[in-house]
């Protein structure tokens, strides 16, 4: 096979396969779009209260974070503690 035959067998080799991956993306695309998933329901937000013993480590929102994903991860689990890793700044100084 010359070369000049080679190249254009690639180069439309390439267009078919852009073409194809186009048309798939597009079918998933309609696809996505006329089966989409329900929006997952409300949940109540979890608010640290200011009698928990962590509330004094950190603030609210990031309290409410944890809180929810120990309730997503383990139903009636609780948090009883929480600190902050130390940064560079002490671990420098907790070397000296």
């Amino acid at each position: 096979m010359d070369q000049p035959a080679l190249w254009m067998l690639s180069i439309s080799a390439f267009t078919a396969v852009m073409l194809l991956l186009g048309i798939l993306s597009v079918a998933i695309w309609l696809l996505t779009v006329v089966f989409a998933a329900p929006p997952p329901p409300a949940t109540a937000s979890v608010v640290a209260q200011s009698g928990s013993p962590a509330v004094g480590d950190a603030d609210a929102p990031t309290l409410a974070a944890l809180h929810a994903a120990v309730q997503r991860r383990l139903p009636g689990g609780r948090i009883t503690h929480v600190s902050a890793l130390p940064g560079a700044a002490e671990r420098e100084e907790e070397a000296r």
